[in-house]
């Protein structure tokens, strides 16, 4: 089990990690993770430029949103993070990123066939309709979603990804990303998509719990 310093230095450090890459807008997308008391999470601000966050800045926040250490006011999505600890009791990490490919994906309701490896592993990802941030109704729908796969796209929103570890749920989120622009990609392109053959796809899918 972390610490809550640990807790604190790593959502700093993924948080400025995503922010680089443009998961994560200036405002928008929230990270948290367990430390030392499972009845509290550590929490990104709401409203506050992710691209100088501070350990300073997080909050500490009970199930009902009671902030228990911290000043700033935490993310309205503290919900749907503590709605993916109760899907996946292995989780310690929860990400919402902003992540332009990714959110585009789900606006136009594509799905990942198999063009390669990170595709399969990928092909339980749920897509949760649009429903409004920060909301029970979203944080209950996600949480069904994480049930079936470790990472979920939300329409006209972003995506969220658990983990057990912060790179597991970061590596998530890029994952999902990365695929979501390929495929964009191969459609730029146009022609046929070639997919890899079945029997591959039926083999690789057995790996897909490990990453």
């Amino acid at each position: 089990m972390r610490t809550d310093a640990e807790a604190r230095q790593q959502i700093v450090e993924i948080v400025t990690e995503l922010f680089s890459m443009g998961q994560l807008t200036p405002t928008g997308g929230n990270v948290s993770a367990r430390g030392a008391d499972p009845e509290h999470i550590w929490i990104t601000p709401s409203q506050m430029y992710k691209g100088s966050l501070t350990v300073d800045d997080l909050l500490c926040v009970t199930e009902d949103g009671t902030c228990v250490v911290g000043t700033n006011k935490p993310s309205v999505e503290y919900q749907m993070h503590w709605g993916a600890y109760h899907a996946r009791e292995e989780a310690t990490v929860a990400v919402h990123t902003h992540a332009p490919y990714v959110t585009a994906f789900g606006i136009t309701n594509q799905k990942f066939p198999p063009i390669n490896t990170d595709a399969i592993f990928l092909a339980d990802t749920q897509i949760v309709p649009w429903m409004m941030p920060g909301s029970k109704e979203l944080a209950d729908a996600v949480a069904e979603a994480l049930k079936v796969s470790r990472g979920a796209i939300l329409q006209c929103h972003g995506l969220m990804a658990a983990g057990k570890t912060m790179r597991d749920a970061a590596t998530r989120a890029m994952m999902l990303e990365e695929t979501a622009k390929l495929m964009l990609y191969c459609k730029q392109f146009g022609g046929e998509m070639t997919v890899l053959p079945t029997e591959w796809v039926e083999r690789l899918a057995g790996f897909a719990s490990f990453l």
